[in-house]
């Protein structure tokens, strides 16, 4: 019996023999061809029809028919077969995105007209690998990601199986009814506890799968199990195969001890590194950082300025990389000790002499990570507590053994026991002189300390963002050019302005409507109009912050476009795409187009679409390294399609006609609302959960009755409170929500945890809210919701 790529169905009709007694002796050695497969005859697999390469490994002789290429490729070590009229090629490489229509596949092999060999443009690939078992075949990862794998494999039809020698036979049919996959860690980096991986159970029509929350820079052993179901016979295992890979490496954690200063001569500094501990990949170097500080001004490291220390001179930055020091053997992680400033070359550093006389150092750690070509480098910052002995340092040594040890333990208990006893009284005293200087001001005295406890200060390893100012308006001026030669120039009779339509206004100036002429069209844009010489010190660091943001940044799909810049004589351009409708104003105006049936005109898929598409955009900004800072539903906009564009520069635009200026303090994190500093990519994550919350709530606000004031709502959230959990979003929408609202940055999902989340609820969007009014037990809105969009800025 012939068997063909395409079922290796019968390519002739069988002639039946006259006699009845011939018929059965034909049957009887024909039956055994057919539904068995002998042990000596290995059976090989048909992969597909794909795109004509042209890199391929090597051109083997002529073969006439598959049976012939896959053993030539078997006996090369080849992955596959590859055939197209007479030529058989071998490979090791399968592009799946390179599939095409196994019809195009239509030339048939010269030796089994019943088989095909290719086609125009276009080659028929067999799989050198044996296979007794229907699946699953050619398991291999798709993609990889600090947390996630993704396998995938060929899906299993039994028609494409061909048993290889003389003859060729079918296998007998089996129903695979899902597959098991289970991830083993086999080599990790970290010292943390090792938690068993789930299990996960997929359809039989599955081919691809993402194993989620691992641990970076990890050796995974990931296994695929098909569970089939047979005739008169129970579920049971029906094949398997696994593939091990490792995750990318992460960024280092957790942060390192600050290096100790042992002693300081002025021009050098000698420090003691302790021991580096890292859970998310290897240690690879270890930077050590110079930095002049200035009391009067924190100024945390720019890691596009961060370099030597020529580079520190010519960027005019009060910060250099002093050496590189290798930490590839294990020989290499033990407590160092390393003087800065001795006129060595360490790697690609200088470690130059500290020639500020009398300037206040601080010598700082970066963390270098690399593996499988992937670097991350985890950046920490020196204090003042490193010039501190520690009573580490404390040493007996000036004592003899025996009886002067006695003493001199005796002399230590009594000057600390007269210190102990000297702090009681003066504690005592100071609380009588305060108590009773209460008692004479009265009740209108205003206390200087806070009455109720303070959020701990975050440890979450982010740097406080107070802006480093430029040294002279020159050093502004040299930075803005060298910044502005990276964005397309916009010659200014290209634009028009409407001066008139004033949209914002912010630190930077007036943000205006206009038109940009491109050769027969004309885009509708916003352009930011800035004066230089009116900006001071301040403004003019945290413009070229934003500025270098916005380098970083390439066109994407939810972010609004950058076209470039443009400049007159006395005023400077920067000029984006204008949309007019907030994310804002669509879901509160989408209450009024609503049918009577429905809470809203939006459907639930569509909500969960733009929550998903926000996610998309911050994590895109995340590794821009970009923190939004001002994220809340005024600064993000609908399209005509309904597709979200995020704006990411400059201030808020005005609410409405009368020139409200918008206020995000709803929608920032409590080490934000305290501090108002210590924006990171985690306070980035709780404003882009409320942002999440107003479209689930249909333009609703946080916290609405509570006032807009930073201490009240520190106050508020400190207390447990968070947005409310509306009847019509169920459990699972709303507990991804909660897990974004952590009182503590290090312990909230991440942009990528909420955009896999609402992708999963996206499968069964009913399961995750309802906006029907009879379904989900409402005839009308909660009585917070409708009323917000009349409270000022609340809405």
């Amino acid at each position: 019996m012939q068997l063909g790529a395409r079922g290796f169905g019968s390519g002739h009709r069988p002639v039946l023999p006259k006699s009845w007694f011939t018929c059965l002796v034909a049957i009887a050695c024909i039956l055994p061809v057919v539904f068995s497969i002998p042990e000596e005859n290995p059976v090989y697999y048909y992969v597909g029809c794909y795109t004509a390469r042209t890199d391929l490994l090597r051109e083997s002789v002529y073969a006439k028919e598959p049976r012939t290429c896959i053993e030539i490729c078997e006996h090369e070590n080849h992955r596959y077969a590859v055939l197209v009229s007479e030529k058989c090629f071998c490979s090791d490489v399968l592009a799946e995105d390179e599939q095409q229509d196994e019809r195009l596949c239509n030339n048939r092999c010269l030796a089994n007209k019943a088989q095909y060999c290719g086609g125009v443009g276009v080659h028929s690939y067999y799989s050198t690998t044996l296979t007794k078992q229907p699946a699953p075949h050619h398991l291999r990862v798709a993609n990889r990601s600090e947390n996630s794998l993704t396998v995938a494999w060929d899906a299993y039809e039994s028609k494409k199986l061909l048993l290889a020698g003389a003859a060729e036979a079918v296998l007998p049919e089996r129903k695979i009814e899902k597959f098991l996959i289970r991830a083993e860690i086999v080599r990790t980096y970290s010292s943390l506890p090792a938690f068993p991986q789930p299990e996960f159970l997929v359809q039989s029509t599955e081919t691809r799968f993402e194993v989620t929350d691992l641990h970076p820079a990890t050796l995974y052993n990931i296994s695929v199990r098909a569970i089939c179901s047979e005739k008169q016979l129970d579920q049971t295992e029906c094949g398997q195969a696994s593939v091990e890979a490792n995750t990318e490496v992460g960024v280092p954690s957790p942060p390192p001890g600050q290096p100790k200063i042992l002693s300081d001569t002025g021009t050098t500094m000698t420090v003691e590194i302790s021991p580096i501990r890292n859970d998310n990949g290897p240690v690879t170097q270890v930077l050590i950082i110079v930095e002049y500080v200035d009391d009067s001004l924190s100024q945390p490291f720019d890691s596009q300025l961060l370099g030597s220390w020529q580079q520190a001179q010519q960027y005019g930055v009060p910060y250099y990389i002093a050496a590189e020091l290798d930490y590839d053997r294990p020989e290499d992680n033990r407590t160092r000790r390393f003087k800065v400033g001795d006129g060595k070359r360490y790697g690609r550093f200088q470690n130059a002499p500290l020639e500020q006389a009398g300037a206040h150092v601080h010598i700082s750690l970066g963390v270098v990570s690399t593996l499988d070509g992937i670097t991350k480098t985890l950046y920490t910052r020196g204090t003042h507590d490193q010039h501190v002995t520690s009573l580490d340092d404390f040493s007996y040594a000036t004592f003899d053994k025996g009886q002067s040890s006695v003493v001199a333990l005796a002399v230590t208990c009594v000057v600390f026991g007269t210190c102990l006893l000297l702090s009681l009284i003066a504690y005592f005293y100071l609380r009588y002189k305060t108590c009773r200087g209460r008692r004479l001001t009265g009740r209108n005295g205003h206390e200087m300390t806070l009455q109720t406890p303070i959020i701990e200060r975050e440890n979450n390893g982010y740097l406080v963002e107070d802006e480093p100012m430029p040294h002279s308006p020159e050093n502004f001026k040299q930075q803005l050019q060298q910044l502005v030669e990276g964005f397309e120039r916009i010659p200014r009779n290209a634009l028009r302005l409407n001066v008139n339509d004033v949209i914002g206004d912010g630190d930077f100036g007036e943000i205006i409507t206009g038109k940009l002429l491109t050769h027969d069209t004309a885009r509708e844009c916003a352009l930011h109009v800035l004066s230089l010489d009116e900006l001071n010190g301040t403004t003019q660091a945290k413009l070229l912050r934003e500025l270098r943001q916005l380098s970083y940044l390439k066109r994407q799909e939810h972010l609004l476009d950058f076209y470039g810049v443009s400049a007159s004589p006395d005023w400077f351009y920067l000029i984006f795409e204008h949309q007019r409708v907030s994310l804002k104003r669509r879901l509160v105006e989408s209450r009024l187009m609503a049918p009577s049936p429905r809470l809203t005109s939006l459907s639930e898929q569509l909500v969960l679409q733009w929550i998903y598409e926000l996610a998309s955009a911050m994590t895109y900004l995340l590794n821009c390294q970009v923190v939004h800072r001002q994220l809340c539903s005024h600064s993000v906009f609908v399209t005509n399609e309904s597709k979200l564009k995020l704006s990411v520069f400059g201030p808020l635009q005005y609410m409405n006609s009368s020139r409200q200026q918008g206020d995000h303090s709803r929608w920032l994190a409590p080490e934000v609302l305290r501090h108002q500093q210590h924006h990171s990519v985690r306070s980035d994550v709780w404003s882009l959960a409320c942002v999440a919350w107003e479209c689930c709530s249909l333009g609703g606000t946080p916290y609405a009755n509570v006032v807009a004031n930073n201490h009240q709502l520190l106050e508020v959230i400190r207390a447990g409170v968070r947005p409310a959990q509306p009847a019509y979003v169920y459990g699972d929408l709303y507990q991804l929500l909660l897990n974004c609202w952590q009182l503590e940055p290090s312990e909230r999902s991440s942009c990528e945890d909420v955009a896999f989340g609402a992708r999963q609820l996206m499968t069964s969007p009913r399961h995750a809210l309802s906006f029907d009014r009879v379904a989900g037990g409402l005839d009308t809105l909660p009585p917070y919701l409708p009323q917000l969009e009349t409270v000022p800025m609340m809405g």
